[in-house]
């Protein structure tokens, strides 16, 4: 792994003050590459640089025009506040998309969702396909992760972990029966992915799941480390009820959690010689 970071020495990072973004940084810490972090606005981060303010603007543009590669993790999955799946999934990325253009970058890797898909009517999944074609029409290499839902570990879940983690008193709460079909993705395991995939595997768009399928209740249980917790589940005709009236609910964002979540990560497991984690050695 080292020795594909050395291979590009200049790596920009977009989105790097999120869950994975921050996991990134730390990780790339650890080698010898100048690693400039992209953000909305100032924040510390363990990178060499950091170049705060608008994709499309120009410190940001001049930074990833000199970048051997760029890890793009800009994307909102549950906007908030002025964000929107507009802005922050097709605006952000046409902006690293134009600023690539002509750059000497060789690589770009994206980080998408699985279902991904333009033909969908999930505003979340449609605009993550209108990302990822903004991206493959350029000039580079364009490797693309499409996840399920990524979960950390006990020090940092992150989000969609920590939502189903069961307040002191409190029931652990569920939107939907709890039967969905999931296959989380251990975040160490897509940072890797991220790194193995700046100068290795062949350009293309790559499924990455976690090792082991189980219920959404299942999930809790590990999340919890609890086989007994108590779980409040949300049925689905009510839980889209409020996706459609409550602005801290969005539709796109409960149509997903809904679903099963669930992908087949064998190409990328050959294409970039992972070995997956399982959830239940993390927790």
């Amino acid at each position: 792994m080292d020795m594909a970071i050395e291979q590009a020495k200049t790596i920009v990072v977009t989105g790097a003050n999120g869950l994975v973004g921050r996991a990134l940084l730390k990780k790339l810490q650890q080698t010898q590459a100048y690693v400039i972090a992209l953000t909305r606005s100032a924040v510390e981060l363990p990178a060499n640089r950091l170049v705060t303010g608008p994709l499309d603007a120009p410190p940001a543009v001049a930074a990833m025009g000199g970048a051997d590669c760029v890890i793009h993790l800009v994307g909102t999955f549950f906007p908030i506040g002025k964000s929107s799946y507009w802005n922050d999934n097709v605006v952000a990325t046409s902006a690293v998309a134009n600023a690539l253009k002509d750059s000497k970058a060789k690589r770009v890797v994206f980080l998408s969702h699985v279902g991904a898909s333009e033909d969908s009517k999930n505003q979340y999944l449609h605009t993550k396909a209108q990302a990822e074609r903004l991206l493959t029409a350029m000039p580079k290499e364009v490797v693309i992760f499409r996840c399920t839902h990524i979960v950390g570990n006990p020090e940092s879940p992150g989000p969609y972990a920590l939502s189903l983690i069961a307040k002191p008193g409190k029931k652990a709460g569920v939107l939907g029966s709890g039967r969905q079909r999931v296959a989380p993705v251990y975040l160490g395991d897509v940072v890797t992915a991220l790194i193995l995939a700046m100068t290795k595997g062949a350009p293309g768009v790559y499924d990455l799941a976690g090792p082991e399928q189980m219920s959404v209740d299942e999930l809790v249980r590990i999340v919890n480390r609890n086989p007994q917790v108590p779980i409040s589940h949300l049925p689905n005709p009510i839980a889209r009820a409020l996706g459609a009236v409550l602005p801290m609910l969005p539709g796109p964002f409960v149509d997903v959690i809904l679903k099963d979540s669930i992908a087949d990560p064998s190409r990328a497991k050959s294409t970039f010689g992972m070995t997956l984690t399982s959830l239940r050695s993390i927790w």
